[in-house]
């Protein structure tokens, strides 16, 4: 019987082929955000709960896509992954309920802050895409300002 959970040879492969394709998804995640950030200037005064609610589970919902993603590359390895590979996954996930439950857009930040260090370790590990290198931090980072201008905005 076959090795069934052998570790796939190099994160580089994750990226498949259509790279161009993967960072327009990856970039467009970021609009809802943007626009949040947008509406703390243009939406009346008694509509920026409702705005500051929206940026907080459109964040919540991308920590708990990111920390399923690595729970599920965690999969390809033998033993189901490094403790420390469930421990990101845990804290990505962690952070965007905790998020969720005080509608608190400094909590997403800081989540989806360290998903752009994390994944860009990851890449230079070959854990993750190459492309994640340079990719997601600024993607993180362009979320974290949409969200900290969420977050401080006052009507």
């Amino acid at each position: 019987m076959s090795r069934i959970a052998e570790r796939i040879p190099t994160g580089a492969d994750l990226g498949r082929a259509k790279r161009g394709f993967d960072l327009l998804l990856g970039t467009s995640a970021l609009i809802p955000l943007i626009v949040c950030a947008a509406l703390t200037w243009l939406a009346p005064a008694a509509a920026q709960p409702l705005v500051r609610t929206l940026a907080v589970i459109w964040a919540g919902s991308l920590l708990a896509f990111f920390a399923g993603v690595r729970r599920g590359l965690t999969f390809s390895e033998a033993g189901g992954g490094r403790m420390s590979e469930l421990a990101t996954m845990l804290a990505a996930f962690g952070l965007g309920v905790v998020s969720l439950v005080l509608v608190s857009p400094a909590i997403a930040a800081l989540g989806l802050a360290g998903v752009g260090v994390l994944d860009a370790v990851a890449a230079r590990r070959r854990e993750a895409p190459a492309y994640f290198v340079l990719f997601r931090p600024p993607q993180m980072l362009a979320a974290v300002v949409t969200l900290l201008v969420v977050q401080v905005h006052r009507s």
